[in-house]
């Protein structure tokens, strides 16, 4: 299988809605037997429409880019902008704040729109370092976006809970936070002895569950180490010796090293996992809180094929006898499992570095002839 030509068609569409359409990675389009309906069932806007063969973004479309953080397999993509992104988060001496575009602070222009768009990688780093997250939210229960609020407030818990920091995440709605405290140590950000910050109390040995007195420090360390994904994460978009990636055996396979016209691939994806397996290199031990999902095949298997012919992102593929899955590729979408009429797929959550590293065999016909 030519997992090049299979991504190379890069359409775009949208209607001036900034948000571009990869449709070859798009589940519904390859069978309609695909289970995912997430886009058009979760679309704040009831904006996104979906064909037997095409994708549209409807001119009621508000970019929100919710879809954007819905869907497994990176269909959708704002179109690439110059310059450096905006930082979303605010890191002060007492943590690491992300503040809801509903909470109507003038002074706070780093705002998001929901807290989906809090990058997991993000999270992961700040309470994995032992730092205080924030998020300050407004009315969630009547916003349009409360189904993704629910849904990532429930992920960041479990991630939480996974590193034992159920106390360093706070979620404090707009009526019951000091603002003013807030941006008075805005102005003052040396407070280094304490005090307290949108009415919670900081300052002092135990703030960061580690008895160290290091505020200063360690807003300097979140914000320096979330830089340094970001900024190696748009490195590996640019050029960059295969040699120098992770799993460099594994990347070769898919990164055009001719002529870069010869070839399109869906950046998106390439640029979403690159950051993933990055930091994965760099925390082996975090494998379990991304949440990454792949199939195992058992000998219900018949090597009927379709699993790896649909498989929109290249991942499973077929040779020498042999069913093969590329974790790299592989986004948990389902359709494998799907489309298996035999009950040969099902899904797991992987736990370690090794399920995740390198190209394995699923299944062989050697094991059920």
């Amino acid at each position: 299988m030519n997992i090049l030509g299979l991504i190379e068609k890069l359409l775009n569409s949208g209607g001036g809605s900034g948000i571009f359409i990869n449709p070859d990675f798009c589940v519904r389009l390859k069978t309609p037997m695909a289970s995912c309906y997430e886009c058009i069932d979760r679309c704040p806007d009831l904006s996104i429409k979906i064909t037997d063969t095409d994708i549209q973004i409807l001119k009621s479309c508000t970019n929100c880019n919710a879809c954007l953080y819905m869907c497994p397999n990176y269909v959708f993509g704002v179109k690439q902008k110059t310059g450096e992104e905006p930082k979303k988060y605010l890191a002060v001496a007492d943590g690491i704040y992300y503040f809801c575009s509903k909470t109507n602070i003038e002074k706070i222009n780093d705002k998001i729109e929901c807290v989906y768009e809090a990058d997991t990688l993000d999270i992961i780093t700040c309470l994995k370092e032992g730092n205080n997250l924030f998020f300050i939210t407004g009315d969630c229960n009547s916003c349009k976006y409360n189904y993704f609020h629910g849904k990532t407030i429930k992920r960041i818990k479990e991630i939480a809970g996974f590193l034992n920091a159920e106390e360093n995440f706070k979620e404090i709605n707009i009526s019951e936070f000091d603002a003013r405290s807030f941006l008075d140590a805005l102005k003052n950000d040396d407070n280094k002895t304490g005090g307290t910050l949108g009415g919670i109390k900081t300052g002092g040995k135990n703030d960061y569950g580690n008895g160290k007195d290091e505020n200063l420090g360690r807003r300097e360390f979140f914000k320096n180490s979330i830089k340094g994904i970001k900024d190696n994460a748009k490195r590996f978009a640019q050029d960059l010796s295969v040699d120098d990636l992770p799993f460099s055996e594994l990347y070769s396979n898919y990164i055009d090293l001719g002529d870069k016209n010869d070839k399109k691939i869906n950046k998106h994806l390439l640029e979403k996992r690159r950051s993933i397996f990055l930091f994965l290199k760099n925390n082996k031990d975090l494998v379990s809180p991304l949440n990454i999902r792949l199939p195992k095949l058992n000998k219900n298997c018949v090597f009927c094929g379709n699993c790896w012919e649909l498989c929109p992102t290249g991942a499973l593929s077929y040779g020498k006898s042999k069913i093969l899955l590329e974790p790299f590729l592989c986004t948990g979408c389902n359709l494998c499992k799907d489309i298996c009429t035999f009950g040969a797929v099902r899904m797991y959550k992987a736990k370690n570095l090794k399920e995740v590293s390198k190209q394995r065999m699923l299944l062989s016909q050697d094991e059920i002839s």
